[in-house]
């Protein structure tokens, strides 16, 4: 027989967001403006991290996640490292046949020109040794929270 730890049978993870403290944004508010800025938010974000990782940590979480710590919406803060997208453009649409909201504009061909998330990524790998995730938002998930005036095609979009 082995002295191998044998692997969890179902190793627990969370999905979505924790609370951010309110230190770092406004709790419970959409899109919530970060209350620091410069050097001093990518300092709290570190924090909220922290927090973030000892929390799930001592709850026996075995997969960690940032908990979206860094990010002010899970969507949004990525299509922000995109280009062809236009934020002062805003047009309103409805999503998922449930509610109207002012998204953003495709307006060129959408690509990815630098790496996301990577340092925050990193941050992360560094603060635990347990298996970590990171969640991004998919392709359709992307295309729900923009006006497309490019493509002209969802599916082209995605």
């Amino acid at each position: 027989m082995s002295s191998a730890a044998a692997p969890e049978l179902l190793p627990t993870t969370i999905v979505g967001s924790l609370p951010k403290p309110s230190w770092l944004a406004q709790p419970e508010v959409l899109w919530s403006p970060w209350t620091l800025e410069g050097e001093a938010l990518v300092e709290g974000k570190q924090d909220a991290l922290r927090v973030a990782v000892q929390e799930q940590t001592r709850r026996g979480i075995d997969i960690l996640s940032d908990g979206e710590q860094t990010r002010q919406h899970f969507v949004t803060t990525f299509i922000e490292h995109l280009s062809g997208v236009d934020f002062a453009k805003r047009e309103t649409v409805r999503i998922r046949d449930r509610y109207d909201a002012s998204v953003p504009t495709v307006v060129d061909e959408v690509r990815r020109e630098r790496p996301v998330f990577v340092d925050d990524a990193r941050f992360l790998r560094e603060s635990t040794d347990r298996p970590i995730k990171w969640a991004l938002p998919g392709p359709m998930t992307m295309v729900d929270t923009l006006y497309d005036a490019h493509y002209k095609s969802r599916e082209k979009l995605a």
